[in-house]
């Protein structure tokens, strides 16, 4: 069993609801058990394309990669069950990322093949409205996420090598452009994916093309990007075609997680007080192409999607060094390239 050192809840939930989808024909969750690891079927839904999903107490957001829109679902806490609400247009072309920012009004776009993010107000009932803002963030635009305090949003873009930086006003949804517009990476390395850290003050950015992941300090009054480190996700004397994936930093603060699709693990790394990290192992992901991963609301178990294999694996969080251990027996799914739990209410 893995230790109970872990999230700074101290009363984590008995079950939590695990949710499922990716290039597959559906919506799926499950109940999961967070004192044994282990995952039991509850439901799904018809779902176009749900490559992404972004989740609230109460909803559910789901891009629709191949149709250049996002969705709208109510959540049953109870169950976890799910009823389409409606759609809008994404305001570009394949949109691979959504979020909603931290006071719950706005569901965040970005549309990686039209390099565009958008802002849909969400309505009291959980339908959304069309966008009220569209912004070319930058080539390949891959994910858009609002930093803790709610008035900055970060957008890794892929294809122009930067991470767009925006101020954001949480009343109108309103984006603007920092007056430092861009947090500039290596020529070629692809920002896909950034998390940040629970102290507020540092992000993880992990790089698609050149595996690498990048530590940034993080400046809460002018909510602007620094690089501070640069590390790969390999292990060392990998070889052979990879890209970086996800990165996910376990709500402790105290170690940072990076996938890596074609050595098909995932890199632990350490991290000191000034949000530096040091690798410290891998994890085989006992698939292929482990594009998504998340931690669950105990802390104690990571759980990864094989979007290349089709599976979801269950796997033990160590609390003191972060070591992972998969445990149980995986679940199958179709192409999943999401996995995330439904926060509690």
């Amino acid at each position: 069993m893995p230790s109970t050192d872990a999230a700074s809840d101290a009363t984590p939930p008995a079950h939590a609801t695990l949710y499922v989808s990716g290039y597959g024909p559906d919506i799926a969750w499950y109940d999961f058990d967070t004192g044994a690891g282990t995952l039991a079927p509850r439901g799904s839904l018809a779902a176009p394309q749900p490559s992404f999903l972004a989740l609230t107490p109460a909803h559910l957001f789901a891009v629709n990669e191949g149709g250049d829109r996002v969705g709208a679902y109510a959540l049953d806490p109870a169950t976890g069950a799910l009823t389409f609400l409606n759609d809008q247009s994404s305001q570009g072309a394949g949109p691979a990322h959504v979020s909603v920012d931290r006071a719950g009004r706005f569901a965040l776009v970005a549309n990686y093949g039209g390099g565009t993010v958008a802002v849909l107000p969400i309505g009291g009932d959980g339908r959304l409205a069309p966008a009220i803002q569209t912004v070319v963030a930058g080539a390949n635009a891959h994910m858009i996420v609002t930093a803790p305090q709610n008035r900055f949003v970060f957008v890794p873009c892929k294809g122009a090598d930067y991470i767009a930086q925006y101020t954001f006003d949480p009343a109108s949804g309103m984006l603007a452009a920092n007056s430092v517009p861009h947090a500039t990476t290596v020529t070629g390395a692809g920002p896909r994916h950034l998390a940040f850290a629970p102290d507020g003050r540092h992000a993880y950015v992990i790089d698609e093309n050149a595996s690498t992941l990048i530590v940034f300090g993080y400046d809460t009054a002018t909510g602007r990007l620094a690089t501070q480190q640069t590390v790969s996700t390999r292990a060392p004397g990998a070889t052979g075609a990879n890209t970086g994936a996800e990165v996910v930093v376990h709500p402790s603060g105290k170690f940072v997680y990076g996938s890596n699709r074609g050595d098909d693990d995932i890199a632990v790394f350490a991290v000191a007080g000034d949000g530096t990290v040091t690798w410290s192992g891998h994890a085989p992901t006992g698939g292929k192409t482990p594009r998504s991963f998340t931690i669950d609301p105990s802390g104690r178990w990571l759980l990864a999607a094989n979007q290349g294999s089709g599976s979801v694996v269950v796997f033990a969080i160590d609390g003191t060094t972060g070591a992972l251990a998969a445990t149980g027996t995986p679940i199958t799914a179709a192409m999943p390239a999401f996995v995330g739990f439904a926060p509690r209410p």
